[in-house]
């Protein structure tokens, strides 16, 4: 990305900062459908008219971006994973960790072993006052009236939720989210698993190394796996 010459070292790390939000964000540079990119703004102290020269720029660099689900198996089928990756060339990517899979243990294969899935992040601060059973009741209750297929608590201390749904539903379970004034975070059609596997510490630790660094490569997005939290 082109910066300008008198941009201090600060800045165009900001400006890095919001190219990778845009990319794995999807491409978007509007806040409203780019969760990634809001995170990053919300806190910013750049000029505004240096923002949008930024995400202009973002955007004529994104165009011929698109985005990839790419089946994996680590560990000689240890762990099932999708990964989330956003290119203008697939090919390419799948070479460039080519080398660093076979390394793990891994390669791109499909077990399918996950179902696409509409996942809702969302905070209720409204509820904070309530206890563990009455949220949990509050959210089945809405899940039911938005259409969305689970609901579970994040975090009750900061009253964060997830909501699940199907695909093709998420935009309007997200409006009626919001009419019963949940903010929204995130949202995604993802892939989650339809059975969750069980690591040893050892394994655990091996794993989460591996998925550390497959994550350093700005064109991988997310990672979705099968593995139970520990």
């Amino acid at each position: 990305m082109e910066t300008g010459a008198r941009d201090t070292p600060d800045e165009v790390k900001l400006a890095n900062k919001l190219r990778l939000a845009v990319h794995r964000g999807g491409g978007s540079i509007d806040p409203e459908k780019n969760y990634e990119l809001k995170a990053q703004l919300s806190p910013l102290l750049l000029p505004y008219s240096q923002v949008q020269r930024i995400l202009k720029e973002c955007e004529l660099n994104e165009r011929n971006h698109s985005t990839y689900s790419l089946p994996m198996d680590y560990g000689r089928q240890l762990v099932a994973m999708i990964c989330k990756v956003r290119t203008d060339n697939l090919s390419d990517l799948k070479l460039r960790l080519a080398n660093f899979l076979k390394q793990g243990k891994a390669r791109f294969f499909n077990r399918h072993l996950f179902t696409e899935t509409g996942l809702i992040e969302a905070t209720l601060p409204s509820k904070l006052s309530f206890s563990f059973d009455d949220f949990n009741q509050t959210l089945r209750t809405d899940a039911l009236w938005c259409k969305a297929t689970d609901s579970a608590i994040v975090d009750l201390g900061k009253g964060n939720v997830l909501f699940k749904c199907r695909p093709y539903d998420l935009r309007e379970v997200t409006e009626k989210l919001q009419q019963c004034k949940y903010k929204i975070t995130h949202t995604e059609v993802g892939h989650c698993p339809n059975k969750l596997v069980n690591l040893t510490d050892r394994q655990m630790t091996r794993y989460q190394e591996f998925r550390k660094n497959l994550l350093q490569d700005e064109d991988v997005v997310k990672i979705y796996d099968n593995v139970r939290a520990q």
